[in-house]
This record gives C-alpha cells, structure tokens and sequence, in this order.
C-alpha cells in the first residue's frame, strides 16, 4: 500500500527562468514537475517561468490549494531567488499569508545536500564502467563576480563529493571567475577526468562554452562526439551531462520541501 503523504492536499509550484530563445531552458522544469506529479506527493504540480508563459505573476490564477510550496528551480541563489521571486510572488519572508493562499518559500534544489548525489549520477553515467575511485570529477559553474552564490554553492557541493571518497579528486572550475575552466589541467592532477557542467539545462554553456575552453573536440550532441576524448598529452576526458538534467532532481527538490517544514517547525 502506498503511504499517504503530509502533502497530499497541498500544492507544489516550481519556478524557473525560460527563454524567449531557447525551449531548452525550461525543459528540466517541466520534467521535474512531471516526476512529482506522477509520484502523487502533491495535489497539484504548477510550473511558471520569468520569461515564458505561465509566468511568477499569473500562474496563482489557477491554483485551488491553499497551502503552496514555492521552489525556485536554480542551482543556486541570486538575483532571480532574492529580488524577482519575492517582488512578483509578494513574499514577506519565509512564510507568507497572501489572501487565502500560504506560501512556504522553499530554499533551490542546488543548495541540498542531496544535489551532490545527482552530480555524482551525471558523473558515474559518462564513466560506466570504469572504477570511478581513478577518476576525478571537474565541476565546472558559471560564476560571477557580481554574486558569490553560485561559486560558493559549486563548491560546497563539490566538499560533499570530495568527502565522500567517491572520486580520486574533485575540483571545480568556472566560466566568468576564477578558477577558469580553461586552467583546467592545472586544476586536477588526475589523468581521467569526469566533467559535469554545473547548469540547470542544458544549452549553449554546457554544449558550446565548456568544451571549446577545455579543447574538445566537436559538439557533445553530435552522434560522432567522442566520449571520453583523449588529450595530446594523453588525458582522457569523460564529458557528463548538465547536472540539473539528472533523475534524482525531482527527489531533490522534495527533499527542499520537507527541509523547509523541518527548519521552520511546520506540519
């Protein structure tokens, strides 16, 4: 028999980014809420973007339940989980009381402890079957100099995993901050080496951005990719998909949920 859940009669409302340009930004939200949605943990999975349709400001129009949890589906805070989240949503702090409705602000699914789980997932997946205790992982974020979020998050992930003794290393790198991805042979002293790009989806950073700075050769989603890629000076590099795109995010982000009732002493 399936156990009932404590939030069978509440709802789940995960927002994202989106793009005017690209489907592919809001592609793992929608997968996320449709795990959720099937696993009947909620009494309804909303999904509502920045830059797409339903957006922050509209998607409460169709929502009955009463008690809502709110995700920001990032891999970290910034700009869009402190300011634009709370000014469109109408947030007064972690709990707030907006007409009938109870919002429970709930923490990204990049900042739980669990998030280092699906990182190792992307990780393991590239490697198959190679021992991956002679493998380091390279994490490689976007950073930002404006904000010192996402680097701090890439790194407290990557502790969880060095910690874990999963992998021979395990180093992070970034596209606009030091450490740059493109030092990355100074980084890891390892000669196979697990990539996982540290993004939500999959797009031009992942795809584009990473491998031309590490020297790869081709796109990672042509069929002739080579994976893993063999350096000049005999480096073998295994290159992982985006880490918001693994299949545990959905426990992810319910582990965010039931974190957030746990911290504010809530049933």
């Amino acid at each position: 028999m399936r156990k009932v859940s404590k939030f069978r009669d509440r709802a789940l409302i995960l927002a994202g980014h989106g793009s005017m340009f690209s489907p592919e930004s809001a592609l793992p939200i929608y997968r996320h809420a449709a795990s959720l949605r099937l696993s009947g943990t909620f009494a309804a999975v909303y999904e509502c973007f920045w830059k797409e349709e339903p957006s922050y400001r509209t998607v409460l129009y169709g929502v009955e339940e009463e008690c809502i949890y709110l995700v920001p589906d990032f891999l970290s805070h910034g700009y869009f989980t402190r300011e634009v989240l709370p000014r469109e949503f109408g947030l007064r702090g972690p709990v707030t009381r907006r007409g009938s409705f109870e919002i429970r602000y709930c923490e990204p699914p990049g900042c739980h402890p669990r998030m280092a789980d699906a990182i190792v997932e992307q990780a393991l997946a590239v490697i198959r079957n190679t021992d991956s205790r002679d493998v380091a992982l390279l994490l490689v974020g976007h950073g930002t100099e404006r904000n010192d979020c996402s680097a701090q998050t890439a790194w407290e992930q990557a502790a969880r995993i060095r910690d874990s003794g999963r992998f021979a290393e395990c180093g992070v790198a970034f596209l606009e901050q030091d450490p740059s991805v493109r030092r990355w042979r100074d980084l890891i002293r390892s000669r196979d080496i697990a990539v996982v790009p540290f993004f939500l989806s999959e797009g031009k950073h992942s795809y584009t951005d990473i491998p031309h700075l590490m020297g790869l050769s081709g796109h990672p989603r042509d069929p002739e990719f080579l994976n893993p890629q063999v350096t000049k000076d005999g480096r073998r590099i295994y290159y992982a998909r985006a880490a918001g795109m693994a299949s545990i995010l959905d426990r992810v982000i319910l582990g965010q949920v039931e974190a957030f009732d746990e911290a504010h002493g809530l049933v």
